[in-house]
């Protein structure tokens, strides 16, 4: 499969399938797309996190998410999850590319179900997906959660990577 085929094959899946994410904890890229099929593209992942109440970190961290999952807001990633969706290792133009392709998703921000936020410091996870009334993304008959891996980062939280569970 091509680069350009791949990479997207990983946009539709992690704006279309908000809920699929893209990502695993290693460093190889593969993407799939299937009526009821969802693979997606790998990255590194952050170290695991432990919970804390902090409720604007929450909040803000559960808007990154939607945000991108939404509108496809590359500011919103780190360089290193940008470089790993476009195969592109300059920011500016992997941007550039990231945000021509995006497609927005048919489902709103209520759709989204984002569980299990867990930060400590400047490092963040959460679920998404799971619910009965979100967004339900399907592989071989079981239903596919993402954990998102934040880092805070420039004054704002950033996606280091997505993992389907």
């Amino acid at each position: 499969m091509s680069r350009k085929r791949i990479w997207a094959a990983t946009m539709i899946c992690g704006a279309a399938l908000a809920v699929a994410g893209c990502g695993s904890d290693d460093s190889t890229s593969d993407a799939t797309t299937a009526a009821d099929t969802a693979t997606t593209t790998a990255t590194d992942a952050s170290a695991e996190t432990t919970s804390t109440t902090a409720p604007e970190d929450i909040d803000a961290i559960e808007t990154t998410i939607k945000t991108w999952i939404l509108e496809g807001d590359c500011t919103l990633m780190t360089d290193k999850f940008l470089e790993a969706q476009t195969f592109d290792d300059n920011p500016k133009s992997a941007c550039k590319a990231f945000e021509s392709l995006f497609t927005a998703p048919s489902y709103g921000e209520d759709d989204i179900e984002i569980t299990d936020v867990q930060f400590e410091n400047d490092k963040a996870s959460a679920v998404v997906g799971g619910s009965s009334g979100g967004v339900s993304v399907t592989a071989g008959g079981e239903e596919i959660t993402s954990t998102y891996r934040l880092v805070y980062e420039d004054g704002t939280w950033k996606i280091d990577s997505v993992d389907v569970n």
